[in-house]
């Protein structure tokens, strides 16, 4: 279902060309789209943070490897030949 433009909506009302009852339906579809946009943001969000969190899960992983290879290395260079 696609909607009027919402200025568009306003003029005619404003200007006679629609009446009170189909200015109503208009306003009413806006705010349904409005309700669409914001639930697939909101989607988009919490699918955003999952990635984010498993992206700082593999990130501070990879750190504890370099870590321990950072200490080895340190490790084997200390040692007197």
């Amino acid at each position: 279902m696609s909607t009027y433009d919402y200025s568009k909506v306003m003029a005619d009302y404003a200007n006679g060309r629609m009446d009170m009852e189909m200015a109503f339906g208009h306003a009413l579809q806006h705010i349904g789209k409005l309700y669409e946009a914001q639930a697939a943001a909101n989607a988009g969000r919490v699918e955003l943070q999952t990635n984010v969190a498993s992206l700082e899960k593999r990130v501070n992983i990879l750190q504890a490897g370099v870590d321990h290879l950072t200490a080895l290395i340190n490790k084997g260079f200390s040692k007197p030949k």
